[in-house]
């Protein structure tokens, strides 16, 4: 299992590969390419490159994968502010479900954006039982990454005090946040128990 030590050594460890971030300064397609990057990474963690960050690869597979992330992402956003929506019709049961929609797919989305990294493959991407079965079945282990995610953020929050840091701790953060959550992946997968 990834540690936070970890997490926080591997955006470093290539230091100018955290300005890749810079390709979303360029409208759109930049953007595009910067997500598709994000899910590059996850790939490399799976198949046991987690020493260092990536290099960036070509730019438009690179879109072409971003695009597939963005569409995984808004149907996710669709159906939570459709149960969003339901809750001003529905009173407090829609309120309820509301709330829990949204914490499923908090727990279970970032497991699917790692099935969309691991095949490229929107179809495979959906697969929410197998996300569920994941997630829930390594219950206790998804959780402590979970917090572990969250205490690298908190780190690197701290550490960007001196805002001209920022620059470095926002992509450092993304970068340590799909290190953990690859992590874990690839060793739920290593032992099938979903």
């Amino acid at each position: 299992m990834a540690t936070i030590g970890e997490a926080l050594k591997f955006p470093f460890a290539r230091f100018k590969r955290l300005f890749y971030w810079l390709w979303v300064l360029i409208p759109i397609i930049g953007l595009l390419a910067f997500s598709g990057y994000i899910l590059r990474i996850i790939q490399a963690i799976i198949k046991g490159n987690y020493k260092e960050v990536p290099k960036f690869g070509r730019f438009w597979p690179n879109c072409v994968l971003g695009l597939y992330s963005w569409i995984l992402g808004l149907v996710i956003g669709f159906v939570v502010s459709i149960f969003s929506i339901l809750q001003i019709f529905g009173g407090i049961a829609g309120a309820i479900a509301y709330v829990a929609v949204t914490i499923y797919a908090a727990l279970v989305g970032p497991i699917m954006v790692v099935q969309l990294a691991e095949t490229e493959d929107l179809s495979k991407a959906f697969n929410v039982v197998r996300a569920h079965k994941i997630v829930f079945n390594n219950f206790s282990k998804y959780i402590i990454v979970v917090l572990q995610q969250i205490a690298v953020s908190i780190v690197l929050l701290i550490a960007s005090i001196p805002i001209i840091t920022l620059i470095i701790t926002i992509p450092a953060m993304s970068y340590a946040k799909q290190y953990l959550y690859a992590g874990f992946y690839r060793d739920v997968k290593k032992k099938p128990k979903y």
